[in-house]
């Protein structure tokens, strides 16, 4: 990118359209770009090379939260992963 991009958005979704988000950004990071735009703007990433991953979940007295990050050089910029992390779905109840 040859200018500085930022987007942010926020809002109160339910689980099925958060996960057509997660879905879009699967499909994002295979394809090499993502896109995000609202009412405010627009910003296209192109993630390549090895990407940086923070995950942080926490419960606190009936509060949950979870936040995602990925980073990346635009270079391409190459380090290692670890590979220990296991994100899996919980039990349902239905």
């Amino acid at each position: 990118m040859d200018k500085e991009s930022r987007f942010k958005y926020e809002s109160v979704q339910d689980a099925a359209t958060l996960r057509r988000y997660m879905e879009a950004l699967t499909a994002g990071f295979a394809a090499g770009e993502l896109r995000f735009s609202s009412r405010e703007g627009e910003v296209c990433l192109h993630p390549g090379g090895t990407i940086g991953f923070v995950v942080e979940a926490k419960s606190m007295s009936g509060r949950m939260k979870l936040n995602l990050k990925f980073s990346w050089r635009e270079d391409g910029g190459e380090s290692e992963g670890d590979g220990g992390l296991t994100i899996a779905p919980g039990a349902s109840d239905s």
